[in-house]
């Protein structure tokens, strides 16, 4: 996976060690599931939501938005594309970790 690192600040609630906390516990549940990935393409997930500002939309929009933002900005997986499918597994996921900090998603 090629990736620029982005200097966007997080300004919900889910920031700081929380959002490492999030990141990283979505990338053991996709594991689990049986999807092997970099556990940096999970935090890229979840912080491109936030720096479009989409993260608090339709889910299976927001995959898809990301999955175009994604290919424009030739950020590609290897083997494997970053599609809408795989985004939407992170975003499920995220959805559970939220709902345990009880935050909700537009906050964050």
């Amino acid at each position: 996976m090629e990736t620029q690192e982005s200097t966007t600040q997080l300004t919900g609630k889910l920031q700081g060690e929380l959002f490492t906390e999030c990141a990283g516990w979505v990338w053991e549940q996709l594991q689990e599931d049986g999807y092997y990935l970099a556990g940096e393409l999970v935090e890229l997930i979840l912080r491109t939501e936030r720096e479009l500002g989409i993260h608090a939309g339709d889910l299976a929009g927001v995959a898809q938005r990301l999955e175009d933002e994604f290919r424009a900005r030739g950020i590609n997986g290897n083997p494997y594309q970053i599609e809408a499918p795989l985004i939407r597994a992170v975003l499920d996921w995220e959805d559970d970790f939220l709902g345990f900090a009880g935050i909700v998603r537009a906050e964050s």
